[in-house]
Formats: C-alpha cells, sequence, structure tokens
C-alpha cells in the first residue's frame, strides 16, 4: 500500500496541544496574528462534559490576537463551510473523541470540502489531539483506545482526511494516559504512528514534514 501526502501546496499544523505550540505555528503563517481569520471548530469534544482543553485552544487565540468564528459542524452545511473557509485563514480543529469528530465529519459530508479546501492552499488545516489524528489517512487504530470504545461500536467508516501518511499519538508525556491495550494493536495497522509531546507539534509544507517544539 502506497501512502503519500496531499499537494504540495498544503499546509497542516497538527499539535498535540496547541495551547502550547501556538507560537510555532503563527511564526510559519507570514501574517500577523491580529490579521488572522480561525475558523474554530470544538465539536470533537460534543460528548464530553468537561472540555478544558477546547476553552484552553480558544484562549491562546485570543491571546494573540487571532479573530475567532466559532462553528458548530452539526448545524452546518457542507455548503456554507466551504463559505466559512473561503473567508479564514486558519481551520482549527479541537480535541476530543476522535471517532466522534470523524464520524461526523462522514455524516455531514465535510470531507470534501475539507480536502480540497486545504489542498487547494486556500486554508491552513490545525488541530489539537483529535484534531490532528483525523488528519491521517485511517484512524482505526483508536477503535482500540478505552476511551474510544463506546463510540466505535456504532463506526463503519474509519477513514481519515488523508492528509499526511502517517497516525499521530499525542500527550506521550502525559502519565495519565493509559495505552496499553491501544500499543498492543499498533503493530496490526499500515500506517506509522508519529508519537507526539504536548510541547510538539508537526509541521507540513511542500509534501515534507518537519516536527517543532517549544523545548
Amino acid at each position: 500500500m502506497r501512502i503519500q501526502f496531499g499537494s504540495k501546496n498544503m499546509k497542516l499544523f497538527l499539535a498535540s496541544s496547541l495551547d502550547k505550540t501556538l507560537p510555532l505555528l503563527l511564526e510559519r503563517m507570514g501574517k500577523p496574528a491580529l490579521s488572522l481569520k480561525v475558523l474554530f471548530v470544538a465539536n470533537a469534544s460534543d460528548i464530553f462534559e468537561n472540555t478544558w482543553w477546547v476553552d484552553r485552544d480558544r484562549e491562546a487565540f485570543r491571546e494573540m490576537g487571532c479573530q475567532l468564528i466559532e462553528i458548530d459542524l452539526r448545524q452546518t452545511s457542507a455548503q456554507e463551510l466551504v463559505k466559512y473557509m473561503t473567508d479564514a485563514s486558519i481551520l482549527h480543529v479541537c480535541g476530543g473523541s476522535v471517532l466522534y469528530l470523524m464520524n461526523l465529519l462522514h455524516k455531514k459530508g465535510f470531507i470534501d470540502a475539507i480536502q480540497k479546501a486545504v489542498n487547494e492552499e486556500k486554508i491552513v488545516y490545525t488541530g489539537t489531539s483529535a484534531g490532528s489524528i483525523v488528519a491521517a489517512s485511517n484512524v482505526r487504530l483508536y477503535s482500540f483506545d478505552p476511551e474510544e470504545m463506546d463510540v466505535a461500536k456504532n463506526i463503519e467508516n474509519f477513514s481519515g482526511l488523508g492528509f499526511v501518511p502517517f497516525i499521530i499519538k499525542p500527550h506521550v508525556n502525559n502519565e495519565e494516559q493509559h495505552e496499553k491495550d491501544f500499543l498492543e494493536h499498533a503493530s496490526q495497522q499500515l500506517l506509522p504512528i508519529l508519537l507526539l509531546r504536548d510541547s510538539q507539534a508537526v509541521w507540513v509544507e511542500n509534501k515534507k514534514f518537519e516536527i517543532v517544539s517549544t523545548e
């Protein structure tokens, strides 16, 4: 199986925790933060009560002076999303449930619209945790994550956005992560696993990637 990056011109910033790495993204945007419009998508957290990580991403963008446009994909059509992306610099997808998020993108028909906008360099795709993971071509590995198993029961399509030829494992420095069951299945999937600490992110440009870090 041959796996390739998306288009040559696409730009991605795939973070473990964007609130800790946002300055690294802004260095690469080539524009003042005050001029950046960010489509802010928090839907991966829909199934959680306490969504502190979303608040951290939101505050990080605001503290840098970026303009946030918050959209709820459950209440947005694919046509509306295209219009939003036309007027924005960044599409940021927050963390939460990988499989819930991916299923929502499929059900609402957003995959093609996001792929087209990113591949044509009309918008920069950024993510935190789950938002970064779904940039892979397939996210089935996360069906073995204990926190995702209940959601996985109702998922049939595990294909991702297909931007990168690897799958991200974020928060590797977090001692609260219990991943024995997850890691036991790592060798059964075809994508290389890229491990990220919360201080790290992956910058993708010109079909190449580099791991950037604040440490």
